[in-house]
Formats: C-alpha cells, structure tokens, sequence
C-alpha cells in the first residue's frame, strides 16, 4: 500500500474535527507517525518544526488526483476532500487496521483542536528529544529546552517549551 493512499482516512479524520492547514496537517501526521503508525515519511527540522517533503509531495499528489482540495487563504493552505473522495472510501477499510486506526483517533482528539503554533511547539520539542535521544539516549528538561530554543530562538517561551514537554510526556511520547 502506498503511502499516499495511506494518507487519504488520516486526512478523512482530522478534516471532520477541522479544515487543517499544510503545517497542522505535517505536524499532526508526524505525531500520528511517532505513535508508531508508519506511513514511511522522512522528517527534519524547519521554520516551523519537523517537517517531511515527502509528505508535502504526497498531499499535492493527492490534489492532482482530485481527492483533496488546497484553499490558499491568506497565509495558510486550507486542505479538505473532495467529493470524489468519497469514493474511496470502502477501500480505506484495508489500509489501516483498527488498532491503528483507534490510535490515530486518539491523537486526532487530543491535537486536532490545537492551534498551529501551538503543534509546532510540540513536535519540535519531541523532534529534539529524539535527536538528544539518538545522540545519547537520555534527555534532561533542561537540555530539551536549550535545544527547542537554539533552533526556534525565542519563538517559544520556557514556560511553552515547559508544557510541551507535559503533554508529550502524558501522551507517552517522552520517556526518561
């Protein structure tokens, strides 16, 4: 199954909780991803947190094919499907199991009503624990907070980094 066509219900689920943007649709797929759901999208670090071209390509594909729309709006990109996505339904039944399918669920209830900034406050701060991680197992708050801050500057205040962490460690995605 290609994972483009693997996207297709993740995007069926978030846009019935809200009209995602490109970024909100990068980070929540990435925390779907870190949830242990692979779709096989390659992530780094950019402006606004972690962020996968692939999955930038993916999404305009899915444009190309008639199955999302983009709505340029200002700033931000409003992503939702169309019509004849309607179609696939049935065969998204197999694309996912349930199991995956009640775990994205799960993180859809928890980020989709988030705000963009705050989801880049996030996924960065995960996103830099799993480097500090891969880079010598354990991370310290304190060196989480000095990471976030040297790629985002004062974006985030130490009190935001701080809640980040909160909610990644309650939602199981930071352990020590």
């Amino acid at each position: 199954m290609d994972k483009v066509e693997r996207l297709i219900p993740i995007i069926r689920k978030i846009t019935q909780v809200q009209k995602p943007g490109k970024k909100t649709l990068q980070k929540l797929v990435y925390l779907i991803e870190r949830k242990g759901i692979k779709l096989g999208f390659a992530y780094s670090i950019h402006y606004y947190g972690p962020y996968s071209s692939e999955l930038d390509y993916a999404i305009h594909r899915l444009e190309m094919q008639g199955v999302v729309t983009i709505i340029s709006d200002g700033m931000t990109h409003q992503i939702s499907l169309t019509e004849d996505a309607g179609l696939i339904r049935e065969e998204e039944v197999e694309i996912l199991d349930k199991e995956q399918l009640q775990k994205i669920d799960e993180i859809i209830a928890k980020f989709a009503t988030k705000s963009a900034y705050d989801l880049e406050a996030i996924t960065t701060t995960d996103y830099v624990a799993q480097q500090l991680k891969a880079n010598g197992g354990l991370w310290a708050q304190d060196s989480l907070v000095e990471g976030v801050r040297k790629i985002k500057g004062e974006k985030f205040s130490q009190e935001k980094i701080e809640e980040a962490i909160a909610i990644l460690k309650e939602e199981g995605y930071l352990e020590q």
